[in-house]
């Protein structure tokens, strides 16, 4: 572990080759067995709201049935996340053949929406956590990204550079370019 900016940053994400290759996990993170989507910060409870209408033209009448009975936030201050459906994917999964995409990213793609997804998504597999008084970035491994290590290590790509627009995104280019620094001093 080492710390940029008050941040302690997991070594992983420094030594670990990684790039998501989704034709081999088939979007696995967004379908992850659980019972909760994807954690929200508080921040992005209103943007997921205004974002909804924009993505319900991508997702299946299933899902729209139970965004609409539902909506798409569940939780409490501090503790809210995207609902699932069936324990398993999340409520704004629509599917492209075998993989499992996001709506409201492909709204943003596509010019309908200001809000690209949710911060914990977009750092996939990152997760930031408290550690005492700190921010603990720490690198998930799970079985489903297999394929994005062994695609890393084939491109010579690290986790961190992998992340970068969502590590700009969650914490600003000035923590990057620390972030570079320290890794490439080391």
């Amino acid at each position: 572990m080492f710390t940029i900016l008050e941040t302690i940053v997991d070594d992983a994400l420094a030594n670990t080759h990684f790039a998501c290759d989704l034709g081999a996990c088939a979007g696995a993170c967004c379908t992850m067995p659980g019972g909760r989507g994807a954690p929200l910060l508080d921040s992005e409870v209103e943007e997921i709201e205004e974002a909804t209408p924009a993505a319900l033209r991508y997702l299946s009448e299933r899902n729209r049935t139970e965004l609409e009975l539902h909506g798409g936030v569940e939780g409490r201050p501090g503790d809210y996340s995207t609902p699932c459906i069936d324990n398993r994917d999340c409520l704004f999964v629509y599917y492209e053949g075998e993989v499992a995409k996001c709506a409201i990213e492909r709204a943003y793609f596509n010019g309908e929406t200001t809000f690209r997804k949710p911060i914990s998504c977009h750092l996939f597999p990152i997760r930031i956590h408290d550690l005492f008084d700190s921010t603990f970035l720490h690198y998930e491994k799970i079985s489903q990204c297999r394929p994005a290590l062994t695609r890393g290590r084939a491109d010579g790509v690290k986790l961190y550079i992998f992340l970068k627009e969502a590590l700009v995104r969650a914490f600003g280019e000035e923590f990057y370019d620390e972030l570079v620094r320290s890794i490439e001093s080391r």
